[in-house]
């Protein structure tokens, strides 16, 4: 279970990366939909690895 939740944390990281770029690029949109995709992603990597 605990190396699911690395690689959803992992995903998780790129996710948010590629949101920081499209914000760096003037495009919020796309931006903020990714930081959401990215955050829910981290905060359901940390909840599979405290089960």
């Amino acid at each position: 279970m605990n190396v699911l939740a690395i690689a959803i944390a992992l995903l998780a990281a790129t996710v948010l990366y590629v949101a920081y770029i499209e914000f760096k690029a003037k495009n919020h949109r796309d931006g903020r939909l990714l930081a959401g995709i990215g955050a829910s992603s981290a905060i359901a990597g940390a909840g599979l690895f405290l089960l």
